[in-house]
């Protein structure tokens, strides 16, 4: 019987730990989650958006292996949120409405060289069989008359996803499964962990991550970078696209309810703050008016892990180590990206290799 540590129970732990669950009788695996607080899923799960940017989310050209990536994991959200639902019996709001993405104040020339460059991404896409579309702005006006932009790109195939639902999902369905998870377990070294006799170690730990590594490394891999967040309530707007504009997205989540957020936080502050709701409001009313009537029912701030030294996120073998495996620094995509991460750990575990381009994310020694 071969035996797996996965340590850290984000999202991306647990999406590992479910991936695994599914061949661990077949392959004869003991796997246990270790993770330090007293539930899983409380740091960046617990405060990410859920925005499932995969399609529009970045150029093929600019970093084609990423992109590559990040479309796998949207494609295996398509079967694993019903494989999640009847196998737990947990409901996990899906919106497969799409995204739209603004833009405002575009010139006539600004607007025909965005236009092409978007067209350019759009056939690349469509290529892929993923459809996306330009909205000029009588037909962004005709459509979505309570928008407010020149021009916009609709990406069909684009979605969100409810994070605590997703998580709650994947911990009982790898549960089900004989994953064992034990919480308030933190891990301070990776010599700790060779006591476990474990034949492979998965370092998920997120910001954690960064002190596991430093003895190993003799160098920091990872920088926090802050978030804030707020709930709304506006009724009779019945929203149905995720939308996007100005690095800031409104989500609806049913109820007459919208999440709208995150800010950029790579300053040091304390969060949340008054002026990041300002903030957000306006961006939302500047995008769509009618938000000026919203009710604001809370708001939250959480950190993410954003590589120091390489782009997002780390994947794959821990340098020296050849049993130990790890998976963080996702940054903004943790959500969209924790089932590739999940296949791609699964395959070098029990292939030694991954026909995904995961090789680029390598740890940099």
């Amino acid at each position: 019987m071969s035996k797996i540590v996965i340590v850290g129970c984000g999202v991306v732990g647990a999406a590992i730990a479910y991936e695994l669950s599914l061949v661990s009788s077949l392959e004869n695996l003991d796997i246990t989650v270790l993770e330090a607080q007293s539930q899983v899923g409380q740091v960046s799960t617990k405060a990410a958006l859920g925005v499932l940017m995969g399609a529009c989310g970045g150029s093929k050209t600019k970093n084609e292996a990423l992109s590559t990536l990040r479309l796998a994991s949207l494609l295996r959200f398509e079967s694993l949120v019903p494989e999640l639902e009847a196998k737990t019996g947990i409901k996990i709001p899906y919106n497969c409405h799409g995204i739209l993405l603004l833009f405002q104040d575009l010139e006539d020339a600004d607007q025909l060289e965005t236009a092409a460059k978007w067209q350019e991404l759009i056939s690349d896409r469509g290529s892929q069989g993923f459809y996306m579309k330009w909205l000029e702005p009588d037909l962004l006006r005709s459509q979505y008359p309570h928008l407010q932009a020149t021009a916009a790109v609709h990406s069909f195939a684009d979605r969100s996803i409810h994070p605590s639902c997703l998580m709650q999902a994947l911990v009982k369905g790898a549960e089900l499964n004989g994953v064992k998870f034990i919480c308030d377990r933190p891990v301070h070294n990776l010599s700790e962990l060779d006591q476990l006799e474990a034949d492979w170690i998965i370092v998920t730990a997120g910001l954690g991550s960064r002190a596991l590594m430093q003895p190993e490394l003799k160098k920091d891999i990872l920088t926090s970078v802050g978030g804030q967040a707020i709930k709304a309530y506006l009724p009779d707007l019945n929203l149905k696209n995720v939308i996007y504009g100005d690095d800031t997205n409104i989500i609806p989540i049913g109820q007459d309810q919208y999440w709208i957020g995150a800010t950029v936080e790579f300053k040091r502050l304390t969060l949340p703050r008054n002026e990041n709701i300002d903030l957000l409001m306006q961006t939302a009313i500047k995008f769509c008016p009618a938000f000026a009537q919203a009710q604001i029912l809370s708001t939250w701030a959480g950190d993410r892990p954003r590589p120091r030294t390489q782009g997002a996120p780390i994947l794959g073998y821990v340098p020296n180590r050849p049993n130990t495996l790890i998976a963080t620094g996702h940054y903004r995509n943790g959500i969209l990206m924790a089932p590739v991460t999940a296949q791609v750990i699964k395959d070098l575990i029990l292939e030694g290799k991954c026909d995904l381009p995961w090789q680029k994310q390598q740890l940099k020694s």
